[in-house]
């Protein structure tokens, strides 16, 4: 298990065998033979999420989506039991399932609407999995041009002339195929040169916060839109969830948007429900900004106004804002800087206000700390907070928090601080 363990972290390095390992594995092992009890009883279902036109709002293709509701454990996520069957062939029987399944049920659905199925890389380098996917096709009677196959960069880790072939004889068949996570896997412009692929998917993980100030990614959206445009590709826009994230794909050129904005994975009788009313069309629904994950805290801080300095208890964070108790008569509109500590200073403004509680909005984004947290880009040091005019000694060792102001020439405080003891801080 230790073994494991270190090859999983990483190559050259070394782990010790923990109790943790031990109930991780049996955890992994019960799972997975519930897993294959599930398929056995064919517990596992399909729920689709569409594809939808920006401009339009019509869908245009709906993506197949593994689901498994245990009697015991009740709603299990794919993030949990999908690694479990891929190191098993178990994942070669499930995906030929949802292939199946997909196909039968894309052919109740207008000929204007494809269907995407995910293809696990196991599934897609096993010799004969052109023969399953055209034995799909004939058993369903679904037109070759109606079904994507959804790969993942994964597949290229390996014998890329074996990978090449097999693409040829898909595309033989008439199937789409569409390149997804684009960008966050093991990524090569090579991969594209050949021309195997109709479709790009951009991974949600450039969408969310795409909107932030000081965020790169809509640099990088627009880089992938205009390269797939080049290479007479469509672009997806994955994981969109708010009005403004929409806007912005919409903005660069993103062909189609896939998220929450227009509808969570729905059963196949919701899909025909909808389509029997004569209608493909899913309006956008969603928050009007995107709301960057908060993280909640209870810890003693700083916050800093004018030549006054104020104890301030941070109640969450995130990487563009945060919530504050601890003083009244704070106006929405003031900027303030707050001290973390450490010498990590942020200028922010007050953008709501209660009796004693303040939600602030940073000026600059945070960054991830690495361990589920979030921290500044910067730190001042603290002879830079000397030349400020506070004095090194009032600094403190080592921390270096910023100091209580000096007494002398002060204005007078415009806040009141508030006992941070008291109910409600």
């Amino acid at each position: 298990m230790a073994l494991y363990s270190a090859k999983e972290t990483r190559g050259g390095t070394f782990c010790f065998f923990t109790s943790e390992l031990r109930d991780a594995a049996s955890k992994t092992a019960m799972l997975g033979d519930r897993l294959r009890d599930a398929v056995d009883r064919g517990e596992l279902k399909l729920a689709y999420q569409p594809l939808v036109d920006p401009i339009t709002n019509e869908v245009k293709c709906f993506e197949a989506l593994l689901r498994w509701h245990d009697e015991d454990e009740g709603d299990i996520s794919p993030a949990q039991f999908i690694p479990v069957a891929e190191n098993d062939d178990l994942i070669i029987r499930i995906g030929e399932m949802a292939l199946k399944q997909a196909c039968m049920d894309a052919l109740s659905w207008p000929d204007t609407i494809r269907v995407a199925v995910n293809v696990s890389a196991k599934q897609f380098i096993r010799p004969g999995y052109r023969k399953a996917v055209a034995a799909a096709l004939q058993a369903s009677g679904l037109p070759p041009g109606r079904l994507e196959l959804e790969i993942t960069e994964s597949v290229f880790v390996g014998d890329l002339e074996t990978v090449d072939a097999i693409f040829r004889d898909l595309k033989k068949l008439g199937v789409r195929l569409s390149l997804d996570d684009f960008g966050t896997g093991y990524s090569s412009l090579g991969y594209l040169k050949h021309g195997h692929f109709n479709k790009i998917k951009i991974d949600q993980s450039f969408v969310r916060g795409c909107t932030e100030n000081g965020d790169t990614n809509p640099a990088i959206i627009t880089a992938i839109v205009a390269l797939a445009k080049a290479l007479g590709m469509e672009t997806v826009a994955e994981g969109v969830e708010a009005m403004d994230e929409l806007e912005l794909v919409k903005a660069r050129g993103a062909d189609l948007v896939q998220g929450y904005i227009f509808s969570r994975p729905i059963t196949q009788d919701q899909v025909l429900v909808q389509l029997a009313e004569g209608s493909s069309v899913f309006r956008p629904s969603g928050p009007p900004r995107h709301r960057a994950e908060r993280i909640t805290i209870f810890r003693k801080v700083g916050l800093i106004h004018e030549d006054h300095y104020y104890d301030v208890i941070l109640r969450n964070l995130s990487k563009t804002g945060a919530r504050i108790t601890g003083l009244a008569g704070v106006p929405v509109g003031t900027d303030v800087v707050l001290d973390l500590g450490h010498g990590q200073l942020v200028v922010s403004k007050v953008v709501n206000a209660t009796e004693n509680s303040q939600g602030l909005k940073f000026e600059t984004s945070m960054i991830s700390d690495g361990s589920g947290g979030f921290m500044t880009r910067h730190r001042i040091s603290p002879y830079s907070l000397a030349e400020a005019g506070i004095p090194l000694a009032a600094l403190g060792a080592g921390a270096f928090p910023l100091a209580k102001w000096r007494e002398a020439n002060k204005t007078v405080p415009k806040f009141v601080q508030l006992e941070l003891s008291a109910p409600g801080c």
